[in-house]
């Protein structure tokens, strides 16, 4: 079988063609080739009757904006090319039995070996989340808690390197690793944490800004291990290591300033940092780009003179990578900036829970400010897991948010904000249904836009609010 190619049959009014069309190109890009073989005045014949399209021998229409490969046509299949508007006749079953199978198996795919490997994945991993969950609810009151954590992340950023390497299974090579970062992060933290209250986390008392700082630090050297070993997903060590860098910064930050200081710089940082990712993953993932300027001098005089154009500048802007490579390093950038993005929502989250547990008025501010820029820059990204952590991390900013309010609030407080939030629901609800049969109008998008700036350069000043600049600025004596 030649490399991206799919050899069918299609059947067509007047006669059986044997091709080999491109698996990943777009049908209705392959139509007009397909009818100029397939017989004359096709195409003049499909402006009767609605156009032509392909189906499958059980009369499943081919969808034309797809291509073979992703709607599952492989080599040897027979393609049928009827008009569109023609009903294919239902299949005829003479035992009710295999209907009945028929249509169980249409709703939905079957249990395979694939799936048993998921599951046992997903398996260990609610597992050794439980041994997590012991790590961090023992703490520093039990003596050992802190070498376990630590060797178990170790273990198992071993274990993923020896899958991965030895035994070929990157996907068990990057559960595993992707297990040992909060390992090492609870191991870290709880080293030197002392049995005092040092945080304001109410599930982690003993979480300060230096048991902080150990656990991140712990993370990023476990993350950077599980990335060169493992060498497979790496958007999941990605994210390890912009959560233990990040982490490590902000706890420095916690030593000059409050917890909710420290969480209001961080939390700015984010947010106006959203558009520095995409160019930090292409830095990183070696994207190839192209020259944005021809080179001057001699070579270019020869150019334009029309004496030959040769010269290893000009040879170089004229290279072009092989296509292979360019597909290396758009994957694996693409998997970077999947990963930045995850590490990016979980500090997010981490901010919005120590800013909710203050109860300050300018923390609240800020949260509903950041939020809302979340939910409006997640639309810079066009994929679903790239989209999913910035919506994810909006949404429980605003979750922290409402908890925040409403926590000790009056009756007419918990009534308000029951009734707003009601309406708000209702509203997210019908904007669905109508956005996802049109397109939002070019005003509404530009409308967001404006929110998106007004709630991004808000946020530093609300965040120098919430560390307190505006009160010690107003202390200074001249």
């Amino acid at each position: 079988m030649t490399v991206g190619l799919a050899r069918v049959t299609i059947s067509a009014p007047q006669r059986r063609v044997d091709v080999a069309l491109p698996e990943h190109v777009p049908l209705a890009e392959l139509l007009p080739e397909v009818l100029r073989h397939a017989g004359e005045g096709l195409a003049d014949d499909g402006e009767k009757h609605g156009g032509w399209l392909l189906r499958r021998t059980d009369g499943v229409a081919l969808a034309t904006a797809q291509g073979l490969f992703p709607q599952g046509v492989r080599d040897g299949e027979v393609l049928h090319l009827v008009p569109a508007r023609d009903n294919w006749p239902e299949l005829e079953y003479d035992d009710v039995v295999e209907a009945i199978a028929e249509g169980a198996r249409r709703r939905g795919t079957v249990w395979s070996p694939a799936s048993t490997r998921t599951a046992t994945l997903a398996g260990s991993t609610v597992l050794l989340a439980i041994g997590l969950l012991a790590v961090l609810a023992a703490g520093p009151a039990w003596a050992g808690a802190a070498y376990f954590g630590l060797g178990v992340g170790l273990l198992l950023a071993l274990a993923g390197i020896t899958a991965a390497r030895a035994y070929g299974d990157a996907r068990a090579g990057a559960v595993l690793g992707g297990c040992a970062l909060p390992y090492a992060f609870a191991g870290g933290a709880v080293l030197i944490a002392s049995g005092d209250r040092a945080g304001v986390i109410a599930l982690l008392p003993w979480l300060g800004g230096p048991e902080l700082l150990a656990g991140s630090v712990a993370l990023l050297l476990v993350a950077a291990l599980g990335a060169v070993g493992v060498a497979a997903s790496l958007r999941v060590f990605a994210a390890g290591i912009m959560t233990g860098l990040f982490g490590a910064l902000t706890a420095l930050a916690a030593l000059l300033t409050s917890a909710a200081g420290a969480a209001a710089v961080l939390l700015s940082a984010l947010v106006c940092g959203i558009g520095v990712l995409p160019l930090l993953a292409i830095r990183l993932g070696k994207m190839p780009t192209p020259p944005v300027t021809l080179p001057t001098g001699s070579e270019a005089e020869q150019s334009f003179t029309g004496a030959p154009a040769h010269g290893p500048g000009l040879d170089a802007a004229r290279e072009r990578p092989d296509r292979a490579r360019v597909f290396a390093a758009v994957s694996r950038t693409e998997e970077l900036l999947t990963g930045l993005l995850i590490g990016h929502a979980v500090l997010c989250v981490g901010a919005f829970l120590v800013l909710a547990s203050g109860g300050d008025l300018s923390a609240q501010i800020l949260i509903a400010l950041a939020a809302a820029a979340l939910l409006l820059r997640c639309r810079l990204f066009v994929t679903l897991r790239q989209r999913l952590p910035l919506v994810t991390a909006g949404l429980v900013g605003v979750f922290a948010l409402g908890v925040d309010v409403l926590w000790g609030a009056s009756e007419a407080v918990l009534l308000g904000v029951g009734v707003t939030v009601l309406l708000a629901g209702l509203a997210v609800v019908a904007a669905g249904a109508t956005w996802t049969r049109r397109a939002p109008s070019p005003y509404l998008g530009r409308a967001a836009d404006l929110l998106d700036t007004l709630a991004v350069v808000a946020v530093i000043p609300v965040a120098c609010a919430v560390i307190g600049l505006y009160g010690m600025a107003s202390n200074l004596s001249i």
